[in-house]
């Protein structure tokens, strides 16, 4: 009978070793860790206990090493009190260390034996973390959080901002992580923070790598201590820190003349403003190219406190051409895509300004109706004819016509293309199922009337026009949509058959 109360202690004994003793659900996070009592005053190896001391009250810990070579060491983290400790063989004398918020013990020559750790708080009770590590040079988890690195993203909603930091290097699959948000210090450990305080918050993320605060003060200063919790060892060690004073307000984002500059909408909450200074000498209009990437966004000019150009829907691209600008004057132009489905299907926007001569700008000038139409009466079991409208240039300018097989419906059911990184794109396209180019001068013909052959019966497809300039950028007319017969002769095809 007592042979089985020892082996039911034991395993008692052993299964507290091995349960964390603070946790961090995996599954529901928000809260902070809860901590819970050591009950047992042998130390194991790569597992972090916590203990609760008593102020004037002396604890003791011992931890055995089958080791007569190597090293290993101890780590102790303290919650809301200094503590002494000190860390001896065999009763033998070692100075004692004062801890405030967490130190680290290395023990570079070892012997095999029993240690004792003895340890004290000074001003109040508290938890302490102990952890004994059989890692060379101490835990890796601590050595490797010296590489965290700290992205801070303001958002224009409700005053946010949206702290980002890369996973650990060690046993990234198994780590969570808790941030802890002051505006009056930083915090060394997790366990000194209260869940019921307003200031600091802290706040348990999972396993993500990202947290958005909401709210924030301008000009309020932000501390940021981020830590980990290994859920295999329990080891909740600090991860990085990090501050900022924050400023609400964002700043207008500089467009050089000639040059495209591009603002990622979605980190910016669908709201990007841009600026444009006229010359002291300009007197040609001013040209403003609105290029959005993918979704639809809302554009407007002002000058000052007054609109030049009033808020217009652009789809794909927009030309606005200011009369008699101001010189010396500031632009600004306001992009909105604040409708969350149009600004899921953009990357962003490009803005193009200048005041040069249109013969300069590399942009092709797309006509304000850039659809291609068919002339339906013309199509045939192998063939459509299409048309367009050309593109105003005092020079010959490039036109592709680029044929796919396939219906909208199979790509996302659109006709407006995603303007940006054309070039690139179609460059990396070779499944084009006939492809005609060619340069048209701009005084030859005002339509452009295009016979597309070779073509396959009763199948449906896609047709492109793209224009550019000489050493310009290419734009695109909308999509269209074709089918060809499926008869040639009176002859009948199914589909698929040829």
């Amino acid at each position: 009978m007592v042979t089985r109360i020892l082996r039911a202690f034991i395993v008692l004994q052993l299964v507290s070793v091995l349960i964390p003793t603070s946790s961090c659900s995996r599954k529901k996070y928000g809260k902070i860790p809860t901590y819970h009592p050591y009950q047992n005053d042998t130390l194991p190896s790569d597992m972090q206990i916590t203990a609760y001391l008593v102020k004037g009250e002396s604890k003791r810990f011992f931890y055995t090493s089958q080791m007569d070579h190597g090293a290993f060491s101890v780590t102790l983290i303290t919650c809301t009190s200094s503590i002494r400790w000190s860390f001896e063989l065999d009763n033998s004398t070692n100075n004692s260390l004062l801890t405030e918020v967490m130190e680290t013990y290395y023990l570079k020559t070892v012997a095999k034996g029993v240690y004792t750790l003895q340890i004290a708080a000074l001003e109040r009770n508290t938890y302490v973390h102990i952890y004994v590590s059989t890692e060379e040079g101490g835990p890796q988890a601590l050595q490797k959080a010296k590489f965290t690195t700290f992205r801070l993203l303001k958002r224009q909603r409700r005053k946010r901002l949206t702290v980002k930091w890369n996973p650990s290097l060690v046993d990234p699959q198994g780590t969570e992580y808790c941030l802890v948000v002051s505006s009056s210090r930083f915090h060394g450990s997790l366990c000194s923070i209260n869940s019921t305080q307003n200031d600091p918050v802290a706040v348990c993320v999972g396993s993500k790598t990202h947290h958005t605060l909401s709210n924030l003060k301008q000009g309020q200063n932000y501390y940021f201590n981020l830590f980990a919790i290994n859920h295999q060892s329990n080891f909740t060690y600090p991860y990085g820190q990090t501050s900022v004073v924050f400023d609400s307000h964002f700043k207008p984002i500089t467009v050089k003349d000639g040059k495209v500059t591009f603002a990622n909408l979605k980190k910016l909450d669908g709201k990007a403003v841009f600026r444009y200074k006229i010359g002291k000498k300009v007197t040609r209009p001013l040209y403003l190219f609105v290029i959005p990437c993918g979704g639809a966004v809302d554009v407007e000019v002002s000058l000052k406190d007054s609109t030049v150009v009033p808020p217009k829907r652009v789809e794909g691209f927009e030309r606005i051409t200011i009369k008699n600008p101001v010189q010396s004057a500031r632009y600004y132009i306001k992009i909105f895509a604040l409708n969350r489905e149009e600004l899921k299907k953009t990357t962003g926007v490009e803005i193009y300004a200048t005041t040069k001569s249109p013969a300069k700008i590399p942009l092709p000038n797309l006509p304000q109706l850039a659809k291609v139409k068919e002339y339906e009466s013309l199509r045939t079991c192998d063939s459509v004819t299409v048309a367009w409208l050309v593109a105003p240039a005092q020079k010959p300018v490039h036109y592709c016509l680029m044929v796919k097989e396939g219906k909208f419906l199979e790509m996302g059911d659109f006709t407006m293309l995603n303007q940006c990184g054309l070039e690139n794109r179609l460059k990396k396209s070779v499944d084009f199922t006939v492809k005609y180019c060619r340069d048209i001068k701009n005084d030859e013909e005002d339509v452009i009337v295009q016979k597309v052959s070779q073509l396959k019966p009763g199948k449906s497809y896609i047709i492109q026009v793209t224009v550019k300039k000489p050493k310009g950028k290419t734009l695109s007319y909308d999509l269209l949509q074709v089918h060809t017969k499926p008869w040639c002769n009176n002859k009948h095809f199914e589909d698929g058959a040829v």
